[in-house]
């Protein structure tokens, strides 16, 4: 099997696996809105996940960036040498975690202080008890993302991307059977409980690869010498990251009781459309990114670049409008039941609109990072990563005061950081590449917004129609749903192809030449 068709298939796996998931999670997600809805409660636990989830990313990020390309390096030299690296580095790793994990389950009370400060006196102490039984959890996480590193760098897919599915499930156990007896901590067991089975089903399948754990600390290893080097520099733009992500909850803390989970609610259904379709440009251009850095192949590049920025706009810019539009019966159908009231749907729902602005610039940033991380130019990223941690505070800072809801300044300035950001990387490529043929992306993008626009009218109005048609059931609702969507992807497509948007074409082109390629005998 060729390289190509192998990330096809590793990909339409993880496509599968993340949109089974996303389903699954969404289930849950309604099932937690109608237990606890927009509340204090809820504000204790998304404050608690703050924490393990900005030491997580810290120290895990470096793991998949840095040390998993050595083992794949490696794997093919013998399994002894892949054993002795692989234990090592997972010994590095976890006993850092551990060590956090002890820091956080006996300083968890001043962690809450620290990442969420505004919380008055009962949901701090519940969050603290929140995090006190989730601590655990960090180390299990932690050794849940080696061995799906491991396995993926055997080219085994599936069974990592459908292993997540342990917590939703668990999660979802623990509120239909303990809700009532231990009210919003039972999303804390679930999380914890679902973390370690999920560990427990992929561990065997190291032993299929022929790897056995040992307790070996090879310091001195020229390979992890190197790595753990480069480390540092990674684990200085982590934490920078991390606390860029922070920031939102940090200033909410502040706001009204329910603000930190309505925000979390809003990001959780921005997320899905992310890490589906920015995940498929990102697979799809990196090699040639890579490739063509390594050669220096500038025109090729700047080609590459172009095109990749301009199908992100091609796929956000007009779902972003559709979701923006249809943001408050989508919340409607998916959470307002149970705890979960109208006022909250207001709250979410416009909170949901802001954080689709950042749908593209996101999506854009990712491609060129990678970029910038194929040339190597971690000065360049450290740059932006700390302008734009200082933008989002102040911008955080003063749009909750001139909003309302105050919430909605968090959003709106998480989507101008991301705007910012992308126009910074931007400038930084076109110096170094002379040029990203930019008039050609601003005319793209401005025909792209105005399709947009149009495919927008055209799903305001077909909603308002069939809902005052069709209304009542959920069926009936999500019927409606997906006929207005449908309605606006249609005309989009239709407006593109009228005015010949060459993004529709390439598309296009591509469709036949992926069909050509496949057998006459294929099933």
């Amino acid at each position: 099997m060729s390289t190509n068709l192998k990330i096809a298939k590793a990909y339409s796996i993880l496509v599968a696996a993340s949109v089974l998931g996303h389903a699954l999670s969404m289930v849950k997600e309604m099932i937690g809105a109608s237990y606890f809805g927009v509340s204090k409660a809820m504000d204790s636990f998304y404050a608690a996940l703050t924490v393990p989830n900005l030491i997580n990313s810290v120290f895990l990020s470096p793991f998949t960036i840095i040390f998993i390309p050595i083992l794949i390096r490696y794997k093919t030299k013998g399994l002894s040498e892949a054993n002795r690296i692989i234990s090592t580095i997972s010994n590095i790793v976890l006993i850092v975690l551990a060590a956090a994990a002890v820091a956080t389950f006996l300083f968890a009370g001043q962690f809450i202080r620290f990442s969420t400060p505004g919380l008055d006196g009962e949901t701090a102490a519940n969050a603290g008890k929140m995090l006190r039984i989730i601590s655990a959890g960090i180390i299990f996480t932690g050794a849940v993302n080696i061995l799906t590193g491991v396995i993926n760098a055997f080219e085994h897919f599936l069974w990592p991307a459908v292993s997540g599915m342990f917590v939703t499930l668990s999660t979802i156990f623990f509120m239909l059977f303990f809700a009532d007896r231990w009210g919003v901590f039972v999303l804390g067991w679930g999380l914890l409980a679902g973390t370690v089975l999920q560990f427990l089903f992929l561990a065997p399948f190291l032993k299929g690869y022929g790897l056995r754990h040992s307790a070996v600390l090879d310091l001195d290893h020229p390979e992890i010498r190197k790595s753990l080097n480069l480390t540092l520099v990674f684990l200085i733009l982590t934490v920078l990251t991390g606390l860029n992500n922070m920031i939102g909850r940090f200033m909410a803390s502040w706001l009204p009781g329910g603000s930190i989970a309505a925000l979390a609610y809003a990001d959780k259904l921005v997320q899905v459309p992310l890490v589906i379709f920015s995940g498929a440009i990102a697979t799809a251009i990196y090699p040639f990114l890579s490739a063509q850095a390594a050669e220096n192949k500038t025109e090729d590049i700047r080609n590459t670049m172009s095109l990749s920025i301009r199908m992100s706009g091609f796929i956000f810019i007009p779902l972003a409008v559709m979701m923006m539009i249809l943001a408050k019966p989508v919340i409607q159908l998916l959470f307002q039941r149970g705890a979960f009231d109208t006022a909250a749907t207001e709250l979410t729902s416009k909170i949901f609109v802001l954080y689709c602005l950042q749908l593209f610039p996101i999506c854009a940033v990712g491609i060129m990072l990678r970029l910038l991380f194929a040339f190597q130019d971690l000065k360049s990223i450290f740059k932006v990563v700390v302008v734009n941690l200082a933008a989002n505070l102040i911008l955080t800072f003063v749009l909750i005061k001139l909003m309302t809801p105050p919430a909605c300044g968090v959003a709106l300035a998480a989507a101008a950081g991301a705007f910012i950001t992308a126009a910074l990387y931007f400038v930084i490529l076109k110096k170094r590449l002379s040029t990203l043929h930019g008039m050609a992306i601003f005319r793209s993008l401005s025909k792209i917004t105005a399709f947009s626009a149009v495919s927008g009218l055209a799903v305001f109005f077909t909603y308002a129609r069939l809902n005052g048609v069709f209304h009542g059931t959920f069926l009936a609702h999500a019927l409606t749903l997906a006929a207005a969507a449908g309605v606006g992807t249609l005309t989009f497509l239709a407006v593109s192809a009228f005015f010949r948007l060459e993004e529709l074409l390439k598309v296009s082109q591509l469709i036949r030449t992926k069909l050509g390629a496949i057998p006459s005998g294929a099933a």
